[in-house]
């Protein structure tokens, strides 16, 4: 679930997210660099609500490479199970703010603007918008009909696609091929077809994937955090 915000103020249910991390706990940090990203696990230390928030990173030989891509301004995205009843994993990204070496070393970070989360009891799915097209059997456009993917996760996807009278349902178990524009190529991914729901101006239907867990994880990387 994306928490959408209009301002630079994270949303009461963002804010009871982060306070629900607890100094020491241990984060994933995803640090941008030239090459490739880096990700290292370290103790979030604390945070400034509004302001930003702090991690540790140690000051040994082995962090040096680390510790040379915290530049200021540079993107990290932090990642972490919270304890506790919300059985959650958050994600957000934050800009390099400062990197101290003394007395210790910490990484101050950029307050989030905002929160994604991802339950662990079942899995909770993040809103998107991604433009797709859909091609089956049943549908009469061999070039697909356009549609978009509004929520996703690893299991599967719901897509809205406008309804149309000439437009046939597609019933339970009804396979079809979602085709999305990835760096300028086409990539499909093939799904089946779980539930349905018509509404006056969209037809929702929820989809399982049925294809290439690699090409899962490549459209979750490139709209979600949570991967």
């Amino acid at each position: 679930m994306t928490e959408n915000i209009e301002s630079n103020v994270l949303n009461a249910q963002g804010i009871a997210a982060l306070r629900t991390l607890i100094p020491g706990n241990i984060v994933d940090l995803q640090i941008s660099m030239p090459a490739a990203p880096k990700r290292v696990k370290t103790e979030y230390v604390g945070m400034l609500i509004d302001e930003c928030l702090m991690f540790h990173i140690p000051t040994s030989a082995k962090w040096i490479t680390v510790r040379d891509a915290l530049t200021i301004g540079n993107d990290v995205v932090v990642r972490s199970v919270l304890e506790g009843d919300t059985g959650q994993v958050i994600a957000f990204r934050v800009k390099v703010l400062k990197l101290i070496s003394n007395p210790t070393g910490i990484l101050i970070a950029s307050f989030p603007k905002k929160i994604e989360s991802i339950g662990l009891r079942s899995v909770k799915r993040s809103q998107l918008g991604v433009s797709i097209d859909i091609t089956c059997e049943a549908l009469p456009d061999e070039e697909g009909v356009a549609g978009i993917i509004v929520d996703l996760s690893a299991k599967g996807c719901k897509v809205a696609l406008q309804s149309k009278a000439e437009l046939p349902v597609l019933e339970d178990d009804t396979a079809v091929d979602i085709a999305y524009s990835l760096d300028g190529k086409e990539v499909k991914l093939a799904a089946v077809v779980k539930n349905y729901r018509i509404e006056k101006d969209f037809a929702y239907y929820g989809l399982a994937f049925n294809c290439d867990e690699k090409l899962i994880k490549t459209l979750l990387s490139r709209h979600t955090l949570l991967t």
